[in-house]
């Protein structure tokens, strides 16, 4: 094994977890190789369409994902429609909106106590491990441990969240309330406070910035060999590095590492269509959806085309549109981790490190996880050469 060409780091995935990871390592001045068979992920930006078929939007308060995308038009929260499942629905602003209006109090009062202990919770998770960072702010880590539901009936939410907020959850998330984290609930309920934006993905630019450390791949083994992480991708090239980041979904992590329980997804399933849609789904850019509706949202886009999101495979567009055509469609069998409240431990062993979605759900908390395993690489490394250092001034003397 020639130790000239062992790299700093392997990272195993090249989403915002990966990517992030890898900026923040270069930054450090580390050697490191970013494999993945996909650049960008579940971002999954289409740049002829300009359409977004995974993640759909940025917040402004973004730090980490933003610096991996840049913003394109604002999304208006007060151009929507949001419909109740039982044939009736209200916009944004309406006379059903002013009926609400103590719960939207209520609501704005405890996402101001959340944004709050979150904007911390986030710098936090940076620079220690997010089991560290809720345990530092108890906040947190009830929110973590608790149904949205529960947040919601302990908030006094009940009809805002029932009529509006919820729905916007279930948009960002596909899932209902009993089965997401009031922690993420929270965190996807920022988009209806604060300016969300649509996202380019120049996956272009990422690939000439990266360079020949970036190695179109799949990576089929990794073993530990003498202190060292050695991986094999499907071409039969092996990389060998002092440690190894797996910034990959859940389900595939468990493939190489026991991460022991891991939240379940749920299925999305996309399709960009061109078409004329009905007259009382047209007046606002986006109709939003209940959970019992198999339909999850649809959206106008710049040109005019609509995205339509729906956990069930089949979509009958026919009864959202008068004639349409089908322009592309993608399947998420495995979309976002957002089910059930187990916890993946972002490091195993002193050199093995996880990245991605697996306890925080969006670009922005993926993100995050990418930088603090980067900043444990990189602290390492400062380390052994500080001992380097200390060494050589000792046998000096």
């Amino acid at each position: 094994m020639d130790s000239h060409n062992t790299l700093d780091a392997i990272v195993i995935g090249a989403g915002s977890a990966g990517l992030s990871c890898a900026y923040k390592l270069d930054e450090g001045g580390s050697t490191f190789a970013l494999i993945s068979d996909t650049l960008g992920g579940r971002i999954d930006y289409d740049s002829t369409g300009k359409v977004n078929f995974g993640a759909y939007f940025v917040m402004s308060n973004y730090g980490n994902a933003a610096k991996l995308v840049s913003r394109r038009t604002r999304i208006n929260p007060l151009s929507c429609r949001f419909h109740d499942g039982k044939g009736e629905s209200f916009t944004t602003l309406s006379m059903h909106t002013l009926k609400r209006s103590p719960g939207f109090a209520a609501f704005g009062i405890s996402m101001a106590q959340f944004m709050r202990h979150y904007s911390q919770f986030k710098k936090n998770c940076e620079v220690m491990s997010h089991r560290e960072a809720m345990e530092l702010d108890p906040f947190i880590l009830r929110l973590y441990t608790e149904p949205a539901s529960s947040f919601i009936a302990r908030h006094h939410l009940g009809s805002v969240a029932e009529d509006y907020v919820s729905k916007f959850s279930y948009a960002c998330t596909g899932a209902d309330m009993d089965q997401i984290t009031a922690l993420d609930f929270c965190n996807v309920s920022q988009g209806l406070i604060v300016p969300i934006h649509r996202f380019e993905f120049d996956a272009e630019a990422h690939r000439k910035r990266l360079g020949d450390r970036f190695v179109e791949d799949s990576v089929v083994a990794h073993r530990e060999e003498n202190g060292l992480h050695i991986v094999t991708t499907a071409s039969g090239r092996e990389y060998v590095g002092k440690t190894v980041v797996f910034a990959t979904p859940a389900v595939v992590t468990a493939q190489f590492l026991d991460v022991g329980d891991i939240r379940q997804s749920c299925q999305l399933y996309v399709e960009h269509v061109r078409g004329t849609i009905r007259k009382d789904l047209s007046a606002q850019d986006m109709n939003l959806f209940p959970f019992t509706s198999p339909i999850i949202f649809t959206a106008v886009q710049d040109d005019g085309t609509y995205l339509v999101y729906s956990r069930e495979p089949e979509i009958d567009l026919a009864a959202l549109f008068t004639e349409f055509e089908l322009i592309q469609r993608r399947e998420w069998e495995k979309a976002m981790y957002v089910t059930g409240r187990a916890y993946v431990e972002q490091q195993y062993g002193p050199t093995t490190f996880v990245a991605g979605d697996h306890n925080g759900l969006g670009l922005e908390p993926t993100a995050i996880s990418g930088v603090y395993a980067a900043n444990q690489i990189l602290n390492a490394v400062g380390l052994h050469a500080n001992r380097f250092l200390t060494s050589s001034a000792n046998n000096e003397k």
